[in-house]
């Protein structure tokens, strides 16, 4: 039991000066290391943090892969306020707030709306369990630096890209990209853009010894916010480890929010029930 339970060590920092490693093989390493599962159960402490308000909650959360996520959250008391059902396609809700008593249910792109960035089904999964979000397998697509005591992969820039950022990508030296919406160059480029058109920076950090994924960030450069995604603390569970600490980060010109997860819990070996029964008398809510 105790070996089952301990944290894993070696995502700590490298003694020893790290190689350099083509992106080919950092994407081979890091797919070997992906967390895998069936049903997934969590116990989770959280707290959430809006333009600088804080608010803590505990949460129950179950998963069947490819097909439901469920969550049930309460307040330090820990009387249920919320239950949550989200499916690859949509978002059902029940408010038990003694003055907020209703119910939801919607397409699953509310959600991005209320996050402020896109995020569907499967990027809420993977995020759950310290899965890379969106990374592309192809190679050709990244290239790979050392950052300090990780490697680096960072996608490739196109020539649009390089004139709205004003740097290429071998230049890059922060976290968060920051262009000017009022230089001309980014203007004409937007100008032109078509509507199916992304300009989204993908930057992906790995731990030196076995190639999982510490930190991720993205930037849209068109809506003007970024995503920031880190993992901590990695846990054994069977023959895998997934990180009980997860920090999430979302930012545009005009707000911030934040995410902090601690796993306390996971079980991984059984099935799960995803009760969701609409109390009677709940109004139904059009909006979230």
């Amino acid at each position: 039991m105790l070996a089952a339970c301990r944290t894993d060590k070696s995502a700590s920092k490298s003694k020893e000066p790290i190689k350099h490693r083509t992106a080919g093989h950092l994407l081979r390493n890091y797919e070997r290391n992906e967390f895998h599962f069936d049903w997934i159960g969590m116990k989770i402490d959280a707290e959430s943090v809006t333009m600088g308000e804080t608010q803590g909650f505990k949460a129950t959360l179950r998963m069947r892969k490819d097909s439901a996520i469920w969550v049930s959250i309460s307040p330090a008391l820990g009387i249920e306020v919320f239950r949550i059902l989200i499916t690859q396609d949509s978002i059902s809700l029940i408010s038990k707030i003694p003055d907020n008593k209703y119910y939801y249910s919607g397409p699953l792109d509310v959600l991005s709306n209320m996050l402020g960035t896109e995020i569907d089904f499967d990027m809420l999964q993977n995020l759950l369990v310290g899965n890379a979000l969106g990374l592309d397998r192809d190679e050709g697509r990244f290239r790979s630096e050392i950052d300090g005591d990780s490697h680096l992969l960072i996608s490739r820039y196109k020539r649009k890209m390089r004139r709205v950022v004003g740097v290429d990508d071998r230049k890059l030296e922060d976290d968060t990209i920051v262009v000017n919406p009022n230089d001309p160059r980014y203007q004409r480029v937007i100008r032109r853009l078509d509507e199916k058109d992304e300009m989204i920076v993908s930057r992906y950090w790995l731990e030196p010894e076995n190639y999982r994924l510490i930190k991720s960030v993205f930037n849209d450069l068109i809506a003007q916010r970024s995503l920031d995604v880190r993992y901590d603390e990695f846990v054994q569970n069977d023959q895998q480890y997934y990180p009980s600490n997860i920090r999430l980060r979302v930012s545009n010109p005009k707000s911030t929010q934040e995410l902090n997860l601690d796993i306390t819990k996971l079980v991984s070996d059984k099935t799960f029930e995803f009760t969701f029964e609409i109390p009677e008398g709940f109004p139904r809510k059009d909006s979230l």
